[in-house]
């Protein structure tokens, strides 16, 4: 799973003043679980991972996302820090595709530690059923494809959040 910076606009006053601080992975099955594709009695007959531990993919694309953006501070660099806590990343397949990402971002003042904003950001996804491509046919890689597009879309709008964007000063 990546973060695609293909359609990022740089805000008007960007400059490189937030950093990651910390990702916590706080969903039920942590690590690199993120769902399956079940058969008909709700067992799992194929499971999707991701490619890393889950709160590395998404501390990953966090940074690509600022990166894109030209707000990416170098280590210990900026005057920002995010703290971002992962309370949902998942995909399932019964009959229709599921995906779902919801995140808790504060951002944080580096000098003192203080969180000077917080957001709850969350995209859900549901794709049409087809009886006959689910179980055993269906596809791991559309499942995740499907997680990834939500894992960026709730980036895209932790990030591009005006209340953010004045926080960071890149507004």
């Amino acid at each position: 799973m990546t973060y695609d910076p293909a359609a990022v606009q740089r805000p008007p006053l960007a400059k490189p003043n937030v950093e990651v601080l910390a990702v916590t992975d706080a969903r039920k099955y942590t690590g690199k679980h993120l769902g399956a594709i079940r058969g008909g009695y709700g067992n799992a007959l194929k499971t999707i991972e991701a490619s890393g531990p889950v709160k590395d993919v998404v501390h990953k694309a966090f940074e690509d996302a600022l990166n894109a953006r030209g707000l990416l501070a170098s280590t210990d660099g900026g005057g920002y820090g995010l703290d971002i806590t992962v309370e949902k990343l998942d995909c399932s397949q019964l009959i229709r595709k599921e995906a779902h990402a919801r995140f808790r971002v504060t951002v944080l003042e580096k000098g003192t530690g203080q969180p000077v904003y917080s957001k709850v950001v969350e995209d859900n996804r549901e794709g049409a059923g087809n009886p006959f491509i689910t179980g055993v046919f269906g596809s791991v890689e559309e499942l995740r494809k499907m997680a990834n597009d939500s894992m960026q879309a709730a980036i895209d709008q932790a990030i591009d959040n005006p209340a953010f964007l004045t926080v960071v000063r890149a507004r």
